[in-house]
Parts: C-alpha cells; sequence; structure tokens
C-alpha cells in the first residue's frame, strides 16, 4: 500500500507465523522494517493492512490476516485486530483478534477500498472478498465429482469501523450492490411459530431477513429455519438460535457438505430479539447476525430439488418478525 503520511510504499508478506513488514520508495528496492508474530494461530496467509474512518468520526489502523484459530476453539477464517501504526510497526488494541467470520468457509479474504463518485477514497466503507473454500477439504467436495466445479467466492461484503465499549470491530453486510439482482420478493409479515411451519416460498438462491423475537422469561428451546430443504424433510441446513445454550448456529450435518459440522457464537437470550439475514445460494449459506459483527459463512451441496424453507421454534414461541424472502436471480 500507499503510506501517504511517510511518502512511501509499504507490504505486509506472510512469512510463517508472522507477517513481515517492509518498505520501498520505489517498488523495487525493499528494507525490512518489522514485523508481526503470532505463534497460536497456525500459518497466517494473505495479510492486510488499511486505515479507516469509524462511526464515531475517530481514525484507526486494522491490520489482518487469515489465520487458523481452531486448536483454540477458534475460527479459521479472516483474523483482525485494531490498534496503531507507525509506517514499521503495528501495536494491536487488545492481544486477541476479532473474527470476520465465524463460520468454517471465509478464507484468504481481502479487502480494498470503496471509492466515491469523483474517484477520492471513501474511508467509512471497505469491501471483502473471501474464499468459499478451506483447506481441509480443497479436493474432495461433492461438486468435484458432479461437475468439477469446485470453488467460488462469498459474497462480497461492505464493511464498516464500528465502536462499542470502548472498542472497535468491523461489521459485515451483503454489498449493497445484491439490491440490483433481486428477482422477486415475499413479504410475509410478522409470522408467529409454535413447533413448525413450512412455507410456500421456493428457490434455490435468495436473501431473508427477519427480527426473531421471543418472551425472555419463557424463551422456546431452539428457533430459527431449515434452509436448502428437501421437498420431504429429512437434508436441510440449520440455522438458527439455540436459546438454552446460549448460542446462535448454522448446522450444516443434515446435508450433503464437505465435512460436516456446526459453528457457534455465544448470544444473549434476555433481549428477547436478534435481527437475522441469511443469504444462500446453489453452494453456500451465510448468516449475518445482529449488525453484523457475526457472521456464519457455510459451504452447502443441496440437491436441486432441496429448496425448501420451515420456520421452527420448539418448546415455546417465538415470532419471525417482518418476514421478507428476496429470490435473487
Amino acid at each position: 500500500m500507499w503510506d501517504g503520511d511517510r511518502g512511501r510504499w509499504f507490504m505486509a508478506n506472510a512469512e510463517g507465523h508472522k507477517l513481515g513488514f517492509y518498505t520501498s520508495s520505489d517498488l523495487t528496492s525493499w528494507q525490512h522494517v518489522g514485523h508481526f508474530e503470532r505463534t497460536d494461530l497456525g500459518l497466517l496467509e494473505c495479510p492486510d493492512i488499511f486505515r479507516m474512518t469509524a462511526d464515531d468520526g475517530t481514525r484507526h489502523w486494522v491490520l489482518a490476516t487469515s489465520a487458523n484459530g481452531k486448536s483454540r476453539g477458534l475460527p479459521a477464517t479472516y483474523a483482525y485486530w485494531t490498534g496503531a501504526f507507525d509506517g514499521s510497526s503495528f501495536t494491536p488494541d487488545h492481544p486477541e483478534p476479532e473474527w470476520l467470520d465465524h463460520g468454517f468457509d471465509f478464507y484468504g479474504a481481502v479487502t480494498y477500498p470503496d471509492h466515491t463518485a469523483s474517484g477520492a477514497e471513501n474511508d467509512s466503507l471497505r469491501h471483502a472478498i473471501g474464499w468459499a473454500n478451506f483447506w481441509d477439504y480443497p479436493h474432495n467436495t461433492p461438486t468435484l465429482a458432479t461437475d468439477r466445479y469446485n470453488g467460488d467466492d462469498m459474497i462480497v461484503r461492505d464493511l464498516r469501523l464500528k465502536h462499542a465499549n470502548g472498542s472497535y470491530y468491523l461489521a459485515s453486510a451483503p454489498t449493497a450492490a445484491l439490491e440490483k439482482y433481486a428477482r422477486r420478493s415475499h413479504q410475509l409479515g410478522d409470522v408467529p411459530v409454535t413447533d413448525v411451519l413450512d412455507l410456500d416460498v421456493t428457490a434455490p438462491a435468495y436473501d431473508l431477513t427477519c427480527e426473531l423475537v421471543w418472551d425472555p422469561a419463557a424463551p422456546p428451546a431452539n428457533a430459527g429455519f431449515e434452509i436448502c430443504r428437501a421437498p420431504g424433510g429429512g437434508r436441510h441446513v440449520a440455522a438458527g438460535l439455540y436459546l438454552r445454550g446460549p448460542f446462535a448456529y448454522v448446522n450444516r450435518r443434515p446435508t450433503i457438505n464437505p465435512t460436516g459440522g456446526e459453528s457457534r457464537t455465544p448470544i444473549d437470550p434476555s433481549t428477547g430479539r436478534l435481527s437475522i439475514r441469511i443469504l444462500v445460494d446453489h453452494t453456500s449459506v451465510e448468516m449475518f447476525l445482529g449488525d453484523g459483527r457475526v457472521v456464519h459463512s457455510h459451504r452447502v451441496f443441496p440437491l436441486e430439488s432441496d429448496n425448501h424453507i420451515r420456520l421452527y421454534a420448539h418448546e415455546g414461541a417465538a415470532i419471525f418478525r417482518n418476514l421478507t424472502i428476496r429470490e435473487i436471480a
């Protein structure tokens, strides 16, 4: 990147368990000036460093890298730190990283700047694109056998830096450009559910939004969605909230998938509500929670007929408020 504060180029280079820092005046001769090292996050890949203006008007540096925290019960996706950068070294605000995704398939991600209509860089918004795969199964996904297809990217995200409780984090949203591809909208309103409810809407690719609402004094045990559901049940991906955990989850075990598995992130049942946005495509499910600080991205491989949707609220009731499903062309 161009370091405008110091009038030189800066490079972060992946070097095993560390990111090497280098500077140059001509993009040809480089000088090593420092590094950022972590020995507890596996091999570090695809380093990323940028500065953003947060929602409170302050400016902050972000250092990021694709990392593997599975040995510590952490994700293996895009890890990042906010902090201070002096042109040679980076000092994180907190030792532990934040994660842009808590699913199994948002690896090798990179970001790039947003620009205004005049061409000026808009540092309050940035875009990210991540690999919809992981090194555990790059050569053995089901579509390799059916049509020699293995791999794409998750939807491009719009990133904004937000402030809460004395710290800063990146909030993700599907890129606003996705609006151009909305084909048909199903406005289902407020949908109360006790036990299960099968929707009449079927589609292979869609953008689902709602606010899931429950009584904090008597929450259901489990509430959410069966998506990519087979016509007669059985195969599906479960995405929702286990309020007795309490955690949010995406579970791809009940469908065709590379390795099985369920991703989980903590939630607070006492709030009685949580905004949920789920993007479903032919081979992927992405669930955005709240303002997008937490996202679960997964590769899945439903059959062509597995395009049904079921709502559920087990051992209690929930309201799927302002439930909207927009089919995507």
